[in-house]
């Protein structure tokens, strides 16, 4: 199966900012593989519920949030 990788080539900046806020592609949820939702339980009638996944929210899908701070060098 073929896999999309997103690569990140940092350069310094040109103008003064001193923090970058990047923002990935979605991607495919892999604690859930896409499904957004596991099996469970319900405590009163015991019959199966579809919990969302805690880490897309139910989505199914996810993207990365990256946030770069410059700093001067003290070597």
């Amino acid at each position: 199966m073929s896999k999309t990788k997103q690569i990140l080539e940092l350069c310094s900046p040109t103008l003064k900012a001193k923090k970058e806020h990047l923002k990935g592609l979605t991607q495919t949820c892999n604690y859930c593989s896409g499904n957004g939702w596991f099996w469970g339980r319900d405590e009163e009638t015991f019959e199966g519920i579809k919990v969302p996944c805690p880490m897309c929210g139910g989505s199914g899908r996810m993207y990365p949030e990256i946030t770069i701070e410059w700093k001067p060098s003290k070597e």
